[in-house]
């Protein structure tokens, strides 16, 4: 007669399968992160150069934040803005001069004797 007792099965034993170089999750977060970063570039510019003057207090309302801190947020994403597009100057300049220093190679065409015995 077949027991009533209740018995855990174990799970199988993962195998060692190795795990990728490239994190696929990690990759996509900073693509997505690359992306806001151009879109929020693309609204603070939008804003800037159309003068276009933000209703702070709307802002606020929206949020349930204090005028204040809706300006200090906008003033932050701002400052936020300015470092990126200052870092991606630099690794231009730095691209420029690297790619100003390296050494020119020649691509003369060699003559190729040979020696007579």
């Amino acid at each position: 007669m077949a027991s009533n007792k209740i018995t855990k099965a174990k799970a199988p034993k993962k195998k060692n399968v190795p795990k990728s170089a490239t994190k696929p999750r990690k990759l996509a977060s900073d693509t997505s992160r690359e992306i806001l970063e151009e879109r929020l570039e693309f609204v603070i510019t939008c804003i800037k150069e159309t003068g276009i003057k933000v209703d702070m207090a709307a802002v606020a309302r929206h949020y349930k934040i204090s005028t204040n801190a809706a300006n200090l947020r906008l003033r932050r994403a701002n400052d936020y803005v300015a470092k990126m597009v200052s870092a991606r100057e630099e690794a231009q300049k730095s691209d420029e001069t690297q790619s100003d220093n390296e050494p020119q190679k020649d691509n003369e065409d060699l003559e190729i004797t040979e020696d007579e015995d």
